[in-house]
C-alpha cells in the first residue's frame, strides 16, 4: 500500500488518482490495474450505489473534506471523481 497523505500536506493530482483507484479497487474487489481513469464508475466491475458512496467516504476521511452530494453524483468516470477530490484539496472547491 502506497503512502497516504494525511489530509494536511500537499497531494498532487497523481496521487490522489493513486488513492482513489486504490479505494475502487479494494472496495470492489478487483486489481487496480482493471480501473482506468476514462472508466465509468457504475460500469466497473461490481460497481454499485453502495459501494461507490463508501469509496467516497473514505476519500473524505482521507483529505478531511466533505464533498457536496451533487457534485459527487455529477461523477460520472474515475476521472471526473480524481478531479473532483483534487479541486476540494487543492481549495478550488470547498466544503458546503
Amino acid at each position: 500500500m502506497t503512502a497516504e497523505p494525511t489530509g494536511h500536506e500537499p497531494t498532487s493530482r497523481a496521487q490522489i488518482a493513486a488513492v482513489t483507484i486504490e479505494y475502487l479497487a479494494t472496495e470492489l474487489e478487483v486489481s487496480p490495474a482493471e480501473i482506468g481513469l476514462s472508466d465509468p464508475l457504475k460500469a466497473l466491475p461490481g460497481a454499485d450505489s453502495m459501494r461507490l458512496l463508501r469509496v467516497v467516504s473514505k476519500l473524505e476521511r482521507q483529505w478531511d473534506i466533505e464533498f457536496d452530494d451533487q457534485a459527487v453524483f455529477a461523477a460520472d468516470t474515475v476521472d471526473e471523481l480524481v478531479t473532483l477530490v483534487h479541486n476540494y484539496v487543492s481549495g478550488e472547491l470547498t466544503t458546503p
